[in-house]
């Protein structure tokens, strides 16, 4: 009985958000994923032309539970490894339950142009599948990203994820969203760091995104920032110890609650 109650709440996030591109990364969600122009190994799953600014391998493990729910639980997996004139990567996650799963895999690759300019390409596979035998399907999904520097300080970055509007494929055939996202960010001093972004899905009205990050002190970072559509509150921190990142973040919506997150980061000598 408890399982086909769960499926009857899931059944809209099947038709709404199939292939949907979930952000990871508790830097970017402390920020309220305002993140075009950031760079950490977690822009796997933001703008994945922040890559090329690695100079070291890093691998790293990343949970999130959406809305306290254990049934909407994003578990995922990230590496990266400088190569020639820019970064390769790769990431998998697993997202929902027995009921409802989505799982993504995706490699990229991320060059730097020339002083001040990133581009990047990445290919995925997103599969959905569902429980007590309703099907599943899945597809290929592309995504692009650049990044630029303007001024010293002052960044712009974009990001096209599902430019082909693929298709899931399989009994629904429900099309997976194709989402444009472009920012800026302003970096006042090596102790604080702000950017704001616009998100559109092409079949919904746009967000807008804003987030600070303070660094007072080496080990330490503190971030907050807001986001719309709907309007949640982002809090994070940030703790550095030698070669490895531990990253805390909590979004709040005011009518389902928290969605806390962590990541852990390990970069190579």
């Amino acid at each position: 009985m408890r399982s086909g109650w769960l499926l009857l709440l899931l059944l809209p996030l099947v038709t709404t958000a199939g292939g949907d591109r979930i952000p990871v990364g508790a830097r970017m969600a402390g920020m309220g994923n305002a993140s075009p122009t950031l760079y950490d190994l977690w822009s796997l799953r933001h703008n994945q032309a922040g890559l090329a600014a690695l100079e070291k391998t890093a691998f790293g493990l990343a949970h999130q539970r959406h809305w306290m729910a254990s049934e909407l639980t994003l578990q995922a997996l990230a590496f990266a490894t400088p190569l020639g004139k820019g970064t390769i990567g790769a990431s998998a996650s697993i997202f929902g339950s027995d009921l409802y799963r989505e799982e993504s895999y995706g490699i990229a690759y991320a060059m730097r142009l020339g002083d001040g300019l990133r581009a990047s390409v990445q290919m995925n596979y997103v599969g959905v599948r569902l429980g007590e035998g309703y099907g599943n399907a899945g597809a290929p999904v592309a995504e692009l990203g650049v990044q630029a520097r303007l001024t010293d300080p002052l960044w712009i970055g974009v990001h096209l994820y599902n430019p082909t509007q693929s298709q899931l494929g399989g009994p629904y055939n429900e099309k997976i969203p194709t989402v444009f996202n472009a920012g800026i960010g302003y970096t006042f001093s090596e102790k604080l760091l702000t950017t704001l972004a616009v998100e559109k899905d092409i079949d919904r009205r746009e967000s807008v995104r804003a987030g600070i990050e303070y660094h007072p002190v080496n080990a330490l970072f503190i971030r907050t920032g807001v986001s719309s559509g709907p309007t949640q509150a982002h809090f994070g921190m940030g703790l550095r110890f030698g070669q490895v990142d531990l990253d805390l973040a909590v979004s709040v919506r005011s009518q389902l609650g928290a969605t806390p997150q962590f990541n852990l980061n390990y970069r190579f000598k």
